[in-house]
């Protein structure tokens, strides 16, 4: 008697489910490798580039910057300490030094602007695209297979740190719509420029501060007479 009730009441749900507009068929999934995507794209090899390009202007203008300050301490040597002149000297050469603080901070923050951006920018494109797949495959949901990365080795707390943040335990391959994903974004990519093919992959880490040291202010070397 309860199992006949079970059944019936399973009926009358199903009923009111499909009576109300509520899908009844199984959802269609697919997932992606985030990590492969983004090591795939011509649109962040051709962000890459351009970052390239960026940091070797501003490796230029801290150079001959900073060859300007050195040139500035060295010609404090030809004023006597302490006479409005070797005064006037130090201070130029202070703010020079200034400046070139400044020039470095500018240009750490900009490399590290421009690669956010770039890596932002993807992953909105990389949205737009999955759904343009889903709609046309009829899927409809596109997970981040978070089953690819390995556990990193770390102390205990770190490992289950990893651990808690995974969300899927198994995917099957078959299921896997990565491949298709990194073609239809690089084939749209190259339509709209078609010069960009070829460069670099981007890494996705943070950039390396330009190596150019600071000048430390120049101290009031013993003047000539």
């Amino acid at each position: 008697m309860r199992t006949h009730h079970l059944l019936l009441a399973s009926i009358v749900l199903g009923g009111a489910l499909f009576a109300a507009g509520f899908p009844t068929a199984p959802a269609v999934v697919a997932c992606v490798d985030l990590e492969k995507v983004y090591r795939s794209l011509d649109q962040l090899k051709a962000a890459e580039a351009r970052a390239v390009t960026l940091r070797g202007e501003l490796e230029k203008r801290l150079v001959s910057l900073t060859d300007a300050v050195r040139a500035m301490q060295e010609d404090l040597e030809s004023f006597q300490a302490g006479t409005p002149a070797h005064n006037d000297a130090m201070d130029k050469a202070i703010l020079k030094a200034g400046d070139l603080n400044a020039l470095q901070s500018f240009a750490k923050l900009k490399l590290e602007s421009e690669q956010a951006n770039s890596v932002r920018e993807a992953y909105a494109t990389i949205r737009s695209t999955c759904a343009k797949l889903a709609k046309e495959q009829k899927i409809d949901f596109i997970f981040i297979d978070d089953t690819v990365p390995t556990i990193a080795p770390t102390n205990l707390e770190g490992t289950m740190q990893q651990i808690n943040g995974r969300r899927m335990l198994y995917s099957n391959p078959s299921l896997d719509v990565t491949d298709s994903l990194i073609e239809r974004m690089n084939s749209e990519f190259r339509a709209t420029n078609p010069l960009s093919g070829g460069t670099a992959p981007a890494p996705l880490s943070t950039p390396s501060p330009i190596p150019t040291p600071a000048p430390t202010p120049p101290a009031a070397p013993v003047g000539k007479s």
